[in-house]
C-alpha cells in the first residue's frame, strides 16, 4: 500500500511524527508530499506501519530526548504531528505540560523554537483532542509560532462535518512560513450511511464480537447502540479502549443475534483507511482497536491540509 512512485512538481518533503500505523502518510497519497521519515516510539505501531510502507525510512526515537541536529538532517520541510492525546483528556487528569506524555512535545517546540530559521521547517501542522485547545501547552505551541514569525490557523473538525458517521472531534494547527488557504467547513458534502461502513450484509457479525447477555443486562442502558439500517446513525469516537472498557470508548452495533462491538475493519474504514490497508498476520483484535483508536481520522486530516496552498492533489487515492 506505499505511496505511488509518480513524480508530482514542487515536492514536499516531510517527516510523519508520532505516526502510529500510518494515517498521515495514508492522508498524503496521491499528493506532492513525500515521508522521508516516520518516526514512533511503539514498536507495535511501527510493525504495522512497515508492512503499509515498506519503502519508508522509520525510526523508534525517543523524541524526548531527541537531538536537534538527528530532525535537521532529515532535511524535511513539513513536519506533521499527532502526539498523545491523554494530557488533555478528562479520563487523561488532564495534567497538561505536567504529564510526562507531554515531554515529546514540548522538545519538538524547543527545537522549532532553538533551530537556526533556514532550517525550521517550512510547514508544521499537529492534531489533538478539543482539549488541548484550552490547555497551557496550546499556549506554548501558539508562543512559539507567535515568535517564529509563522501564520497559522487553527480547527476544531469532526469527521460528520465531512459526512462521515462518526464522532471524533479533533483540534488541528496548521502553520507555515508562507501564505496559507482559508478553509471554508461550512459546505458539508451529504452524510454517508453507517450500513456503507459495516461487514458485508446487515445480517453479517463475528460471534466474538457479541456481547453476552449478563454484560448487556449490567451495562446496556449505558451503551450507545446503533443500527446499520438507521439512515442517521453515527458512531461515537472509538478510542483505544475499545474492547477493553465497556464504556465511554466507542458504539455498539445491533446485529440479528444481539448487541456486537465493531470489528477492527469497520472501524479502520469509518477513520478513512484505504480497503489495502493491513495488520500483521496473528495480532489480536484488541491490539488492532487500540492501534486504531490511538491513529486519526484521514478524512479530517486531507481537508485541514487544504489550508496548505503548496500541497497538490492528485485523483490517486
Amino acid at each position: 500500500m506505499d505511496q505511488k512512485k509518480k513524480t508530482i512538481k514542487g515536492e514536499i518533503n516531510a517527516v510523519d511524527f508520532f505516526c502510529g500505523i500510518g494515517g498521515f502518510s495514508i492522508a498524503v497519497r496521491g499528493t506532492n508530499v513525500r515521508i522521508v521519515a516516520a518516526i514512533d516510539q511503539s514498536h507495535v505501531a511501527l510493525d504495522v506501519y512497515r508492512l503499509n510502507f515498506p519503502n519508508h525510512v522509520i525510526y523508534q526515537w525517543n523524541l524526548e530526548t531527541v537531538k536537534a541536529e538527528k530532525i535537521a538532517k532529515l532535511g524535511a520541510s513539513m513536519w506533521w504531528l499527532s502526539p498523545p492525546c491523554q494530557p488533555y483528556t478528562v479520563r487523561g487528569r488532564g495534567r497538561d505540560v505536567n504529564d510526562p506524555r507531554a515531554r515529546s512535545l514540548l522538545r519538538i517546540l524547543e527545537i522549532v523554537d532553538q533551530m537556526e530559521p533556514a532550517l525550521r521547517p517550512v510547514y508544521f501542522a499537529l492534531e489533538n483532542v478539543e482539549g488541548f485547545a484550552s490547555s497551557r501547552m496550546h499556549e506554548v505551541l501558539l508562543d512559539v509560532f507567535n515568535r517564529r514569525g509563522y501564520r497559522y490557523c487553527e480547527y476544531l473538525l469532526c469527521p460528520t462535518h465531512l459526512g462521515i458517521p462518526m464522532r471524533r472531534p479533533r483540534y488541528y494547527f496548521v502553520a507555515s512560513q508562507k501564505e496559507l488557504n482559508s478553509l471554508n467547513l461550512e459546505h458539508y458534502t451529504n452524510k454517508k450511511p453507517l450500513i456503507n461502513f459495516i461487514n458485508g450484509s446487515p445480517s453479517s457479525y463475528e460471534d466474538s464480537l457479541i456481547l453476552g447477555k449478563d454484560i448487556i443486562e449490567r451495562f446496556g442502558k449505558g451503551f450507545h447502540v446503533v443500527s446499520p439500517l438507521d439512515p442517521d446513525a453515527y458512531v461515537t469516537c472509538f478510542t483505544g479502549g475499545y474492547g477493553k472498557s465497556l464504556m465511554h470508548s466507542g458504539s455498539y452495533l445491533k446485529c440479528p443475534h444481539g448487541i456486537r462491538r465493531f470489528s477492527p475493519d469497520e472501524i479502520a474504514r469509518l477513520m478513512g483507511f484505504p480497503p489495502d490497508f493491513r495488520f500483521p498476520e496473528g495480532m489480536t483484535t484488541r491490539v488492532k482497536w487500540r492501534l486504531l483508536g490511538n491513529s486519526l481520522s484521514i478524512d479530517a486530516v486531507r481537508k485541514v491540509l487544504e489550508t496548505f496552498p503548496a500541497i497538490q492533489w492528485d485523483e490517486v487515492y
